[in-house]
């Protein structure tokens, strides 16, 4: 069955353990994709206040320049993904998909390009790129994952002026610009009316769901 590994998890199932009282009402969008056959796994991971370090994996000031990312990806790797499979089963990387938001997208991007042969899909939710003057545009000059399929998103809303709200959407379609000769595909979608929160990212992500699971390989070869 396919697996869904996602960053910020007391944010994924549960209001009640939400930083802001609103959930990705992930459950849900997977129950109706179970529903038309499409069922998949899916793994949340909490963090805790080291997120800015945990989930950047450069050195800024929001992480005292102490960067954890790949600290905890290497967990991901080695303790998280064979401890599932023990439990739920094997799965191929093809069928293996890693997401997130804000930070939880950069980490999402860097994790999905740092070990290329681990994710088929990596779900891009308005990804925090700022850290160390856009550090991750340059670290991506030459990094590739050929076979993954990228879901990049952005809300048109999400800055502190309509300017720097555009500003943003720029620089999404710059990143999507950047990954296209990289990955084997790049998919954009910008949120109308949208703002950098867990309103919008639950609103966004049954589409990302039904983008992933109805075009996943029937086989896992």
């Amino acid at each position: 069955m396919p697996l869904l590994i996602m960053h910020d998890g007391q944010n994924v199932f549960d209001e009640a353990s939400t930083f802001a009282g609103q959930s990705w009402n992930v459950a849900e969008a997977a129950q109706a994709l179970a529903s038309e056959g499409h069922p998949c796994l899916i793994a949340a991971l909490s963090v805790n206040d080291e997120r800015s370090r945990r989930y950047v994996p450069f050195p800024f000031e929001m992480n005292a320049f102490n960067p954890g990312a790949d600290e905890y990806l290497d967990w991901t790797l080695v303790t998280l993904k064979p401890a599932l499979a023990q439990r739920f089963g094997a799965v191929d990387a093809a069928h293996t998909a890693l997401a997130g938001s804000s930070f939880g997208g950069l980490v999402t991007l860097y994790g999905g390009l740092r070990a290329p042969a681990e994710f088929g899909t990596l779900g891009v939710f308005s990804p925090a790129i700022f850290p160390a003057d856009f550090e991750l545009l340059r670290w991506l000059e030459n990094r590739a994952a050929p076979q993954s399929r990228v879901w990049l998103d952005m809300g048109d809303r999400e800055a502190a002026s309509l300017e720097g709200a555009a500003e943003v959407v720029g620089l999404t379609h710059d990143l999507a610009a950047h990954l296209k000769p990289k990955v084997r595909e790049v998919h954009v979608t910008i949120g109308a009316g949208h703002w950098h929160d867990e309103a919008a990212w639950a609103e966004r992500f049954p589409a990302f769901l039904r983008w992933w699971l109805e075009r996943l390989p029937s086989s896992r070869e």
